[in-house]
């Protein structure tokens, strides 16, 4: 026999065994009607737009590396690995713009760098700033071997960086975090110098070879994270998510029987079928799950209801009626972990909070 939540022997003894009133519940229209899916909704305010863009240049090894960082940080569902070293909810990837004419000088090759930080977001505070490149590459006959220098002012010094990580898979990461938080100012960009020059006898294959760009990792603490959308920029109802994400009470009413029991139930979702395959990373589906079911008269210790709870359900069983049951809903919640292409062909990983349910109860 199931044990009872341990507040129920008290009602028993203290209330008196009255009949049920003789008056039907609340109307089901009464009752509030779900809400589009949360994660779906920070999603959508970070669409990069109609389902025939695509990211362009913006593969390649910076993608590789965020697709290994995110293997390291998450799982195929994408919840957080325990013991997980990113210490973050968030880490953006921004790419470098070129400029200068040409970047080889017989065995050197410089390549002035900027880094555009406009319009991150208030929400985001920076703990820390990496750059990362390839100290060095192999050739055909020989090796290119490359290095950071800070583009300072005519009157500075130049500043040559040193590598803050040893090399994972021929990458490292040099520290630009003080250059980007200068006292109380805001900085909008970061110059830099990509210096390399080709060791051992020169090919005419390594003449016009070019080494990658370095990108620019942003860690940052994401204060809103997993919260609704902001009001300045609302849920858009676009065609290409079609009425999944905003129509829920009619998915389950599809799905057949109901089953007696408040449990938790699957509701997998495809970015795929929602249109966003083209710019979601990682993962490729998306279950929240829900919780449905009746919650039962008395209710089990297993469902961690409130005493409140046990309190209404005596109440609707006993006294009156119109008192509404308990309600069947998510208990404890876990975090997923995205990664995705922005809008300006930036690479993004974010971690949202309380967007998987993992158990249910009765309230």
């Amino acid at each position: 026999m199931a044990l009872l939540h341990p507040f129920i022997s008290l009602l028993l003894l203290a209330a008196p065994l009255c009949g049920a009133a003789n008056q039907s519940p609340l109307p089901p229209g009464s009752l509030p009607v779900s809400p589009p899916l949360p994660l779906l909704q920070a999603l959508q305010v970070r669409a990069p737009g109609s389902r025939g863009w695509r990211a362009g240049p913006v593969g390649g090894q910076p993608l590789r590396y965020m697709l290994n960082l995110y293997r390291r940080a998450a799982d195929r569902e994408g919840r957080p690995r325990r013991g997980r070293s990113l210490a973050t909810n968030t880490v953006r990837l921004v790419r470098a713009s070129s400029h200068g004419g040409q970047p080889w000088a017989g065995r050197w090759y410089l390549q002035p760098l900027t880094y555009h930080l406009e319009g991150q977001p208030e929400a985001e505070h920076l703990l820390r700033a990496t750059v990362v490149y390839l100290p060095s590459l192999p050739l055909a006959h020989g090796r290119l071997l490359c290095a950071l220098e800070l583009a300072a002012s005519s009157e500075a010094p130049r500043v040559l960086l040193s590598p803050a990580t040893r090399p994972s898979r021929g990458w490292t990461e040099a520290d630009v975090t003080p250059y980007l938080v200068p006292g109380n100012g805001s900085v909008r960009s970061l110059a830099l110098r990509h210096i390399c020059v080709r060791a051992g006898r020169a090919g005419d294959s390594d003449a016009t070879l070019a080494p990658s760009h370095p990108f620019l990792l942003l860690y940052l603490n994401d204060t809103q994270a997993g919260l609704a959308p902001p009001a300045a920029e609302p849920f858009r109802h676009r065609r290409d998510t079609g009425t999944l994400a905003h129509d829920l009470p009619g998915y389950l009413r599809d799905q057949g029987g109901e089953k007696s029991d408040c449990s938790l139930r699957p509701f997998p979702v495809s970015f795929a079928q929602l249109g966003w395959d083209h710019w979601i990373i990682a993962p490729h589906r998306y279950n929240p799950r829900y919780c449905k079911g009746a919650c039962p008269h008395l209710l089990r210790y297993d469902y961690h209801a409130p005493n409140h709870a046990v309190v209404q359900s005596f109440v609707h069983q006993l006294v009156d009626a119109n008192v509404p049951r308990p309600s069947c809903v998510p208990y404890r919640y876990s975090p997923i972990s995205v990664l995705m292409i922005e809008r300006n062909g930036g690479i993004l990983y974010k971690e949202y909070e309380n967007m998987i349910a993992e158990s249910c109860t009765c309230r």
